[in-house]
């Protein structure tokens, strides 16, 4: 069985591109045997926990989440619920046109604080009520849960919970420019949309007009990990995908991630996942 994408669809305001909800809430409107199988989110998310704790697979790695983390989600990223335990929070999601400033051009300024650690993108913060980023994000839903509330007064005191949280962690987080950004942004999107036929940085390095080591240098910043890199994960992840939903055999799965010699694919994933395809069907 394929993914599930999961759109960004607000039923109860319709025309606004940033929802927020409890996580009791959020759990209640979601069947749990839904949100246990793996699913591709097609907007960006953020889970702030106050209290409890839940197992959650991100990219397919399992982390536990609990009371101070935020886990920060950005679009395209594959994730489930495993064992929820009375978590309680605030869910928020975010359609990509939410980022548009008014000259129809994305704002990378808050388009990068969801560039976290690829692997594990929870953040430790302190949620409790005496906190800025927790009076925040109470404002935020309450003025959300208003019945005339003012889409631009949401968006202030959304970007306002961001920056607080950015001036919270500023020692731990990455440092890097916004001119990085949005080279590791477009090239990361172009990866996304090419990765099956396209697998050396020098042919990214070309349609953008850049050079490889402007690429390389924006994605080490951005992510502590090399252009190439990048392309590796991008295609371990999409290759799990495939093995986990038992539809296509390793040489079927070779040929559709662009590989000409099954055999190269099977040594590539062996290498880059530290377990043989066989062994990863088998344990998962």
């Amino acid at each position: 069985m394929a993914l599930t994408r999961v759109l960004y669809n607000n039923k109860y305001k319709k025309n606004t591109n940033i929802e927020i909800v409890t996580v009791k809430d959020f759990f209640k409107r979601v069947k749990l045997s839904f949100l246990k199988k793996d699913f591709r989110l097609d907007f960006y998310s953020l889970m702030y926990i106050t209290k409890g704790e839940a197992s959650h697979s991100i990219n397919f790695n399992e982390e536990i989440i609990k009371k101070d983390n935020l886990v920060v989600l950005e679009k395209d990223k594959i994730h489930s619920f495993r064992d929820p335990k009375d978590i309680e929070g605030y869910i928020i999601n975010i359609n990509e046109a939410f980022f548009m400033n008014t000259n129809n051009s994305l704002d990378y300024d808050l388009l990068s604080f969801f560039q976290l650690p690829i692997e594990t993108p929870i953040l430790k913060i302190n949620t409790n009520i005496d906190q800025t980023n927790r009076t925040l994000i109470d404002l935020l839903y309450k003025e959300y849960e208003y019945s005339e509330y003012n889409e631009e007064l949401l968006s202030s005191i959304f970007y306002s919970f961001i920056y607080s949280i950015k001036k919270e962690l500023k020692a731990v987080q990455n440092q890097f420019t916004i001119n990085s950004y949005k080279t590791y942004f477009r090239y990361r999107e172009l990866v996304n949309k090419n990765y099956k036929h396209l697998k050396d940085v020098k042919d990214y390095a070309r349609i953008l007009g850049i050079s490889y080591k402007t690429i390389n240098k924006a994605c080490k910043e951005c992510t502590d990990i090399s252009a190439k890199q990048i392309i590796i994960n991008k295609i371990i992840i999409e290759a799990k995908r495939l093995l986990l939903s038992n539809e296509l055999t390793n040489t079927e799965i070779a040929y559709k991630l662009g590989f000409e010699e099954p055999s190269n694919f099977s040594n590539f994933f062996k290498i880059h996942n530290g377990t043989s395809m066989k062994n990863y069907r088998n344990i998962n």
